[in-house]
Parts: structure tokens; C-alpha cells; sequence
């Protein structure tokens, strides 16, 4: 059976957060947990790190990194460092990053996907003993292993380089409109040019479930960003405007103004599953070729109860 993954969702994040989040992922026997990148807030590598040093047995890693804001010198740097205290517990998660890089930082993601599959290609080179810099010949001069890669995305383009270079995929709030298509470009972006292990990556899903409990109203919030990053097809589906996107957007970044209440409810009920038995949703994950799911975290509670409803939904996907 495949695993499950604790993304953190929450609002403020510090270190005393993914202390409280780390300790209650790894009790409810969830596989991994997923730390924020945001400039807002701490640090992701010493959040990461912090997580590592209050556990024992669960990975830990961002839950998305860029490939802009860091070199990807200071990115090997960071893994060994977090690495000497979780060992092989370290996953690197690479996305292209939120809106806030393109608005707030004023950095062009349009190259998103060849920066992606750079970062992973030197990650694997540096672990098999490659020079850190070509040209020089200099070498990392501490321990490195090669971490396991998860490239998370909703554009095209990085769900094919994600079939390309990670060991993982993680399709995160895709409607379930577009699931089939999403996870059939992973497939053909691993056909056309694998430059990782193995033939393809694992599918991780994570869906955006209202368990009908006190982080409805978190959940329900976050799709405001899954409609940033759906296709302006898929908008123009949902009766959301370029005018509409781009307030949307704006509040976002603001963290001032709600966003949630400008999304209509053919998005929500495109993006969120309420309440779903784990049977209905095990049809969804074999159909897509999803053996891993990943949980949503706005708090630190009922995570127990969510992880064994993942683990549910894989062994009936399975069976």
C-alpha cells in the first residue's frame, strides 16, 4: 500500500507550529509531512528542521520549494544540513511556486518548469558524488544523499516535467473535472523523456476534503488558490472572469480581504469533495493510478481520524 502525507494548510506558520504539527502527523502514523515556503513567514529549511528534531520516524520536507528565491547551491546546503539530523528523512517537494513570486517578489515564472527539472537533475548529481559546480570541479564538501524528489503542480508543463524528474507527483486540488487529464500528462511527460529512476513517478493525490468539521470554513479558503492555478478554461467553466481572477489574486496576496467568497459554487463543488466515504473516493484514486494520498492540515487536531480515512481509501483503491 502506498502512503500517506500531512501538508500543512496552517496560517502564521512558525516554529512552534510545525513542532505541535510534526509531533501530532507522526502520532496519527502519517508517512510524511509537507512544510510551507512562503516569505511571509518562518523559514521553510528551519521549519523543516525543527519538524526533523521533534520526530523520530516521519520524512519531512518543503511542501512546496521554488527553484527562484534560493540558489540551488544554498538548496543542496539545505538538505544536508537538515539531513544530518533525519537522515533519509529528508524529501525535497519543488513546485513552481504561488502568485505571490510573480506579484510580491516580481520574479517570472515562465521558465518554471526547466528550473524545476534543473534543481532535481543537480540534487541527483551532487548525491551520486558529481561536482557541485562543473566548472570549477569544486565539490560539496559534506555528507549528501540524494533526497526523494516530489514535483507538485497544476500547469501543464510542470506536470509533464514532473513525470520527467520526480519520484513522486502530487496532483494537490486539481478539479475533479481535470484529474484525468492531469495525471495523464505526469504519464506522457515520463514517456516522452524520463530523466529519474524508474519508469514513471508515483501519483500522489491530494484532494480538498470537507470532513464537515471545524476546518470546513480553512478548507473551503484554500480553493481560492486552486482557481489561480486551474486553466482560464476552466475558469470561463466556472463563470470566474480574467476581472474575477485577478481580484481573487489580489486578495491573495493582500491577506487582507476574503477570497474565498468570490469563488461561485460550481468551483467548490468542482474542487471539494464533502464528506466523501472512502469507497467513493477509492474509484477516483484507481482511475487516475493514484497509490499515495496526501491530508490537507489547517490544525494540529483529528489528524488520526483523516490519515485512517486515507488508509482506508488506498486499500480499498487497492483491492
Amino acid at each position: 500500500m502506498g502512503t500517506v502525507g500531512v501538508i500543512s494548510h496552517l496560517p502564521s506558520f512558525g516554529l512552534a507550529k510545525a513542532r505541535a504539527l510534526a509531533r501530532a502527523a507522526e502520532a496519527s502514523g502519517a508517512d510524511w509531512l509537507g512544510l510551507p515556503d512562503a516569505f511571509w513567514w518562518h523559514d521553510t529549511w528551519l521549519l523543516v528542521a525543527e519538524a526533523a528534531r521533534v520526530t523520530d520516524r516521519i520524512e519531512v520536507g518543503p511542501m512546496v520549494t521554488n527553484p527562484y528565491l534560493r540558489h540551488p547551491f544554498h538548496t543542496v546546503a539545505a538538505v544536508a544540513t537538515v539531513q544530518d539530523l533525519a537522515g533519509k528523512r529528508v524529501f525535497v517537494g519543488i513546485g513552481a511556486g504561488g502568485s505571490e513570486i510573480s506579484s510580491a517578489a516580481a520574479i517570472s515564472r515562465r521558465d518554471a518548469p526547466s528550473r524545476v527539472l534543473q534543481l532535481a537533475s543537480l540534487l541527483r548529481s551532487v548525491g551520486a558524488g558529481a561536482a557541485l559546480d562543473p566548472v570549477s570541479g569544486r565539490r560539496f564538501d559534506m555528507a549528501f544523499e540524494t533526497p526523494t524528489i516530489i514535483v507538485a503542480g497544476r500547469g501543464d508543463r510542470i506536470l509533464d516535467a514532473a513525470g520527467r524528474t520526480a519520484d513522486k507527483a502530487l496532483l494537490w486540488a486539481v478539479p475533479r473535472s481535470d484529474l484525468a487529464r492531469s495525471a495523464g500528462l505526469v504519464v506522457a511527460g515520463a514517456a516522452n523523456g524520463r530523466e529519474a529512476p524508474g519508469d514513471r513517478p508515483e501519483i500522489v493525490w491530494a484532494p480538498l476534503v470537507d470532513f464537515g468539521d471545524a476546518d470546513a470554513v480553512a478548507t473551503r479558503s484554500s480553493v481560492a488558490y486552486s482557481v489561480l492555478n486551474s486553466s482560464a478554461e476552466l475558469r470561463a467553466r466556472w463563470g470566474i472572469s480574467q476581472v474575477d481572477a485577478a481580484e481573487i489574486r489580489r486578495r491573495l496576496v493582500s491577506g487582507i480581504a476574503p477570497a474565498a467568497e468570490m469563488v461561485p459554487r460550481s468551483a467548490m463543488d468542482d474542487l471539494v469533495m464533502s464528506s466523501p466515504g472512502p469507497a467513493s473516493v477509492a474509484v477516483i484514486a484507481r482511475s487516475i493510478g493514484a497509490t499515495s494520498i496526501a491530508l490537507a492540515a489547517f490544525s494540529s487536531e483529528g489528524l488520526a481520524e483523516r490519515v485512517t480515512w486515507a488508509r482506508a481509501v488506498l486499500a480499498q483503491a487497492a483491492s
